[in-house]
């Protein structure tokens, strides 16, 4: 590589005498070590080398609920996701703010929102940093071959992740597997099912080859592990109605050494960072510029230092039972702004939690962790895996929630559901479950779609069936493919 920088001033002053004198120099004396920012040619060498690529597959995943995409940040599942359901109203300044929420909330959402773009372009960014992992990191010579085997699995897990977000956002996307050339960026859309496939095709791989964080160092802690695959396949498996597999994967899952929280309030606070429930979390720091997570400021009141996006409805708040335990842990009440005055607690910062409002590194941070994979979810995905085939246990997984939530209080506190309970009456109690305990977690509107309870619950609201379901593929990228990626139906 050619630098001529550092030699410009002398270039300057001697080029009579540079000119005269190249007859007789070497051309190396213009050909000198690369120093500063790593480029592709001369980065991927050392085991030094891949632990680097693969922090920067990570980013992205850090950078949707972080300061270092605002409109990604409010695309997000805890915002954008649950925007419009029965859940929570997107609220604000006034009706109008924040017009790219507006648009999901009303049913409305157009090919140039803003926040759709920055999903897209974020995750085919860690999309991108994956398959860099994946096809530059098996040429490195490694001491140590079980990381070198670690690290790709941690990729292709990324690599699933980001699609995921993806299929969940716009259905069947393109699928890239390698590092593309000029002349090859524009691939058409695969359908759901192939994209399902795909990631599923990740996962098997990630999950054979990653180390469990039970007995890995503590070090390890916040990369993708084996119970983080398991579980993400438990949900990918859901989603697709697979529910044999839910249950197989399930299986493999529950005999790793997790156990519920004894503390449900506990979970969304610092003390439960990474508790013996966590499966998978985001991690985030206070106190620095871009480590912190932005959802805290977005959703908390605007008369506390937030923007007083994604407050609670009253139907979510009248889905918990009487003195469940866990709605004064899901909620807080703060009067004098626009909406309900009703706050999703479980990321906020002090008063209503033991995180710190961020001191250092401007306004976009905060410490709280996301929690994308808890073992209450899984057990609830589990029981709904074989409530037909096998009620009884799943029974039992519903109850190990119920129990855990009402904590120390009596018996009649959130009761145990009878063991006879079968059929639809078990289903429906499954799905109470997952809506009070997973409540503000951003799961509620792919819950309503994917169970085909969408039409009915949301209909009131502006939701078409066979439309929205998925939102629109960005005008942007319709548009430079020059109509090889196909637009969503409806849109």
């Amino acid at each position: 590589m050619k630098l001529y920088n550092k030699f410009t001033k002398k270039v300057k002053y001697c080029s009579l005498i540079l000119f005269v004198s190249m007859i007789s120099c070497s051309k190396d004396y213009l050909e000198v070590g690369v120093y500063g920012t790593p480029v592709t040619e001369n980065f991927y060498k050392t085991p030094v080398d891949a632990e680097q690529a693969l922090i920067a597959a990570y980013a992205p995943m850090n950078t949707m609920y972080g300061p270092g995409d605002f409109w990604a940040g409010m695309g997000s599942d805890i915002l954008m996701g649950d925007v419009g359901s029965d859940d929570f109203l997107k609220a604000g300044a006034n009706i109008s703010d924040n017009i790219p929420l507006y648009e999901k909330e009303t049913y409305e959402i157009t090919t140039t929102n803003i926040s759709l773009q920055h999903i897209w372009d974020l995750n085919y960014q860690g999309i991108l940093f994956a398959n860099l992992v994946i096809k530059k990191i098996p040429d490195i010579e490694f001491s140590d071959t079980n990381r070198k085997k670690q690290i790709l699995a941690e990729a292709h897990f990324l690599r699933a992740y980001y699609y995921f977000d993806l299929v969940n956002s716009f259905g069947g996307v393109p699928l890239i597997d390698k590092l593309l050339k000029l002349g090859e960026y524009t691939i058409p859309r695969a359908s759901t099912q192939e994209t399902y496939a795909f990631i599923e095709a990740d996962l098997k791989i990630a999950i054979a080859d990653l180390p469990s964080r039970f007995n890995s160092p503590a070090s390890y802690l916040g990369h993708a592990d084996k119970g983080a695959a398991l579980g993400y396949m438990m949900r990918v498996s859901l989603y697709q109605n697979k529910m044999d597999q839910v249950k197989e994967y399930g299986d493999q899952l529950f005999t790793l050494p997790y156990t519920l929280a004894a503390n449900y309030a506990s979970i969304f606070n610092s003390v439960g960072e990474w508790n013996s429930g966590s499966i998978f979390e985001i991690v985030c720091s206070s106190n620095t510029s871009n480590l912190g997570t932005t959802v805290t400021r977005f959703i908390s009141p605007r008369n506390q230092k937030g923007y007083g996006f994604m407050q609670v409805k009253d139907e979510l708040r009248k889905e918990f039972e009487d003195n469940d335990p866990r709605y004064m842990a899901s909620f807080y009440n703060v009067t004098g702004n626009y909406g309900t005055n009703w706050y999703n607690k479980k990321y906020s910062w002090a008063p209503n939690s033991d995180y710190s409002f961020p001191t250092v590194g401007g306004v976009n941070n905060s410490a709280n962790n996301i929690r994308v994979l808890r073992l209450s979810d899984a057990y609830l995905m589990y029981a709904e895996a074989i409530y037909d085939k096998d009620p009884a246990t799943a029974v039992k997984y519903v109850n190990k929630v119920r129990t855990r939530a009402r904590g120390t209080q009596p018996i009649t506190v959130v009761p145990d559901l009878a063991d006879t309970m079968s059929g639809k009456p078990l289903l429906d109690a499954i799905y109470h479950e997952r809506r009070v305990e997973l409540a503000g977690e951003g799961y509620r509107y792919q819950d309503l779609i994917r169970t085909g309870r969408a039409g009915t619950v949301l209909a009131p609201l502006g939701f078409v069936v066979g439309k929205n379901e998925v939102m629109p593929i960005p005008y942007t990228e319709v548009s430079l493919s020059q109509g090889v990626i196909t637009q969503n139906t409806g849109y």
